[in-house]
């Protein structure tokens, strides 16, 4: 989403010359900070995962005359520290490519050329002059790479809702894509409640599911015998009391007593 305006300039009265040229034919300046112009996905890798290093500073601007944008367009080196790929320099509004993830903490640097980025965009503003807005703080320039060892644990909390007349308790999403490796995959799923529940695991491919009962305390193993493969790669888990709790009220007129938050622990792996 386009960040908000920070500050407008009609043309042609400006202060700064290079405006001022830009702005000659009638046209107006509208200047706003990005957020989060680059990335590197996942930043959170397993051993031999494929990184892409992106930014774009067109976001969801378009160009209204690729010439015109082409003399604008600024030049961004793309390096890492300690080195992971050889440096990459692209002269353009945006630009990607993949490289293998390193063993160790990464950073990577994306170095511009100049403090702000102009694009003259095909907007125009309510008297119809076209808006030529302006990028700044462009200073939010590196990212790290950081590999996954061991185990992870999450807890996961399930809150207790009322969907009209009906309780349940609410799903909850396992790290995963963009951010984490999609590698890291569901080695097991815990119940951390005083009472037996039912667990449903989403895996990855839609339509793929596995429910099992799980008493206090026990685990559902993603390697277990009947489990069907590929369920490790699960990213959302549902979760129900085996037994209604006689205490919860869901009405769909009011007044609702919701039932309590669940909580399963889940713990996954680079596989």
């Amino acid at each position: 989403m386009r960040a908000r305006p920070r500050s407008i300039a009609r043309c042609p009265v400006v202060a700064i010359a290079v405006v001022a040229a830009l702005c000659a034919g009638g046209c107006r300046l509208e200047t706003g900070v990005i957020p989060s112009w680059n990335a590197v996905s996942p930043a959170q890798v397993c051993p031999g995962d494929e990184v892409t290093a992106s930014y774009d500073f067109l976001r969801t601007e378009t160009c209204r005359d690729e010439a015109l944008c082409a003399t604008h367009h600024p030049t961004v080196v793309v390096s890492s520290s300690p080195a992971a790929f050889a440096p990459r320099a692209f002269t353009a509004y945006g630009g990607r490519f993949t490289f293998t993830a390193p063993a160790g903490v990464t950073t990577v640097g994306f170095d511009v050329d100049r403090d702000s980025v102009r694009v003259p965009t095909t907007r125009v503003d309510a008297e119809g002059r076209p808006i030529d807005f302006v990028m700044t703080d462009v200073r939010d320039n590196s990212r790290q790479v950081r590999p996954l060892t061991g185990s992870q644990e999450t807890e996961l909390v399930h809150d207790g809702l009322c969907a009209g007349s009906t309780p349940v308790n609410s799903p909850e999403s396992l790290p995963g894509p963009p951010t984490v490796s999609p590698n890291l995959r569901l080695v097991s799923l815990c119940n951390r409640n005083g009472v037996p529940v039912v667990v449903t695991l989403n895996a990855a491919t839609p339509g793929t599911t596995y429910t099992q009962t799980l008493a206090p305390g026990d685990c559902l193993n993603t390697s277990a015998p009947g489990v069907p493969a590929g369920i490790d790669t699960a990213r959302v888990v549902e979760v129900r009391p085996m037994f209604n709790d006689p205490g919860v009220r869901c009405s769909g007129i009011g007044p609702s007593t919701p039932p309590p938050a669940l909580r399963t622990v889940a713990v996954m792996a680079c596989r």
